[in-house]
């Protein structure tokens, strides 16, 4: 894997506008990205992309915890591959130029237990995708805090174009 190198080229901040756009969070505080190559067999391990109440990950982080993830995939495999949300039971097998994005925590701040995720082995071909992580600390006027502590933000659909929840 290998990061990119910030703000300092144009793609670069015109794809950081694009995730920020399209999230409605901000990059300030966010991880640069990180792109990712999974050769025949490469998978990665079922984990959670935030620090559970357990882990001390992300104390030190300006930033604090990463509040959400967006994945994109930049090519499809020939076979395998697949981001699985293993306690959701979902399954995205990877596409070219789609992207998948995730809340970690929920509104009130906790980890959102339901994201554990991994990467299923590829069968036939590569996996390329690039990962980006937002942090909270610059997100408190972007998503606001619920007092509902189990309250769960509904994930957004595409359909035909226009997203939707």
């Amino acid at each position: 894997s290998t990061q990119s190198t910030g703000d300092k080229e144009f793609i670069v901040r015109r794809v950081n506008r694009r995730m920020e756009d399209a999230t409605e969070l901000s990059h300030e505080y966010a991880e640069l990205q990180q792109v990712n190559n999974y050769g025949m067999a490469g998978q990665y391990e079922p984990h959670y992309d935030m620090a559970t109440k357990d882990e001390a990950a992300f104390q030190d982080h300006v930033g604090g915890n990463r509040v959400a993830t967006l994945l994109f995939y930049m090519g499809k495999t020939d076979a395998g591959g697949a981001t699985v949300f293993v306690d959701a039971g979902a399954r995205i097998a990877p596409s070219t130029n789609a992207a998948v994005f995730w809340y970690n925590l929920l509104p009130n701040g906790d980890p959102d237990l339901i994201t554990r995720h991994a990467g299923c082995p590829v069968l036939v071909g590569t996996k390329w995708v690039m990962n980006k992580w937002f942090h909270v600390n610059d997100q408190m006027f972007t998503r606001q805090c619920d007092l509902e502590q189990w309250t769960r933000e509904k994930p957004a659909k595409l359909y035909n174009g226009q997203y939707t929840t």
